[in-house]
């Protein structure tokens, strides 16, 4: 009889050693399965979100007739051009949103004043954004000026900013430099902030 009882008592704590071994191994699969489960998205969102880097647009320099200026490395140049103001000089393209800056030497006996005018307003339809003025760059006085235009290749809207100063290093060369930008006003402002007037405050005369 005392055997029996001892035998029970062993069966009786073996079933709870047995009982417990069996729950702990649940509870442990359980639980792994919940971690892999609730890793899975996470490492899925991070393998598809790749990193966004925000880099500024490099600049390069050109060192042109009587002038160097920096400008976007990913714009293009070409040379040989004339504006409206029928002044042979270069200019630099933006490809992707067709804005457009121009430097031109200027062989114009008049004043900055009078050779911004004739560039702005000499195609008829311009109207001129705010009243012209006078900016001081590296220690030059630019004057400057915009208006709103119909391209007349396009029939879209163009809006022009220019400026013009006199030539403090080879006045009798070249006596004036004709700047200005130009293109699309839906980011006018963006592109004159970001791009033209960084392109205006790297100019410098040469001899």
């Amino acid at each position: 009889m005392k055997k029996t009882k001892v035998q029970s008592t062993l069966y009786a704590l073996a079933f709870y050693l047995l009982a417990g071994w069996l729950m702990a191994c649940g509870i442990s699969t359980h639980a792994q399965e919940s971690s892999w489960q609730s890793s899975t998205p996470r490492v899925r969102a991070l393998s598809t979100t790749p990193p966004v880097v925000h880099d500024g647009p490099a600049f390069l320099t050109h060192s042109g007739d009587g002038y160097t200026i920096n400008y976007p490395a990913n714009w293009i140049f070409s040379t040989n051009t004339t504006n409206a103001g029928n002044y042979q000089g270069d200019y630099f393209t933006d490809p992707l949103r067709g804005y457009s800056f121009h430097v031109y030497p200027s062989q114009d006996q008049t004043s900055p004043s009078q050779i911004l005018d004739h560039l702005l307003t000499s195609i008829p339809g311009s109207q001129l954004i705010g009243k012209p003025d006078t900016i001081t760059v590296n220690g030059i006085v630019w004057q400057q000026g915009k208006v709103l235009r119909t391209d007349i290749v396009t029939g879209q809207p163009l809006e022009i900013i220019g400026w013009v100063a006199k030539n403090p290093v080879a006045a009798q060369r070249i006596p004036y430099f004709v700047l200005h930008g130009d293109g699309s006003p839906t980011a006018f402002d963006t592109v004159n902030n970001t791009d033209f007037l960084v392109m205006l405050q790297s100019f410098h005369f040469t001899p």
